[in-house]
């Protein structure tokens, strides 16, 4: 399999493009690639050119070689608003997010959320939860960045991003397990409602559940209020229902 790096802008012929300085270190350190090696270089912005890695005489470089035919994009438009989830488990939902193509990932900040984004500060986090998206990119074959956000409020998302009526939001509630208060499973809302879903927002929440001040958010008179749904009748983790919820609607995007 062709060793693959991103880069901000792929070289042209004539024109060779500096390795970031992080990718220099994975290439030389991690993949002990040499000068003269041959490897596929990304912009991830969906375009791909075949490169020769340059070592020697400079700075690890990338030289040209050919441009690599397009390929559809198999990245859709799904936004997944996540409760920021402990650790590891983030972590895994982040690259699991890039295989299953989902173009955005909010980690959102709630009421129950365990992970104290405020003491390393909410860009420290993004920065490290985009690195694992960009290796999980150059592993699984897409082309384009998953898009990390800024860690955020709930609150303050709502209020920035209310529903849209060609882009619902599906908000995934615990306690509606079995079609109770009101909530409709997730997989018969699509089924029902699929073959008109242009794009969607995927509201998910932390290990301790919602909380009723965001209850009360949530179903507050917003005039295209979030769609409540039921992931099943069991109690799932965070990570869990993430994966499960994101592949149904892929499914469904795909489809269409």
């Amino acid at each position: 399999m062709t060793k693959r790096v991103l880069c901000a802008r792929l070289p042209r012929p004539g024109h060779p493009e500096p390795l970031p300085e992080t990718e220099s270190e994975h290439v030389t350190r991690v993949l002990r690639l040499r000068d003269g090696d041959v490897l596929e270089a990304l912009d991830g912005q969906g375009h791909a050119a075949k490169v020769t890695l340059r070592i020697r005489g400079g700075a690890p470089r990338l030289e040209f070689l050919e441009s690599k035919a397009a390929e559809a994009s198999g990245v859709l438009p799904l936004t997944l608003e996540m409760a920021i989830l402990k650790a590891e488990a983030m972590e895994w939902v982040v690259e699991k997010a890039v295989e299953l193509g989902v173009r955005t990932l909010v980690p959102l900040i709630t009421a129950h959320t365990v992970v104290q984004v405020k003491n390393k500060g909410p860009e420290a986090f993004r920065e490290r939860w985009q690195k694992i998206a960009d290796q999980s990119l150059k592993q699984c074959g897409r082309l384009e960045r998953l898009e990390i956000q800024t860690p955020i409020a709930l609150e303050n998302w709502i209020a920035q991003n209310p529903g849209k009526k060609d882009c619902p939001r599906l908000w995934c509630d615990e306690a509606g397990r079995g079609g109770k208060q009101g909530a409709v499973d997730l997989a018969h809302w699509l089924f029902e409602n699929g073959a008109h879903l242009q794009q969607c927002r995927l509201l998910i929440g932390p290990e301790g559940g919602w909380s009723d001040l965001e209850r009360q958010l949530l179903e507050s008179g917003q005039e295209f209020a979030p769609i409540k749904v039921s992931l099943g009748p069991y109690v799932l983790r965070g990570e869990t229902a993430a994966l499960y919820a994101v592949s149904l609607v892929i499914a469904t995007l795909r489809q269409i």
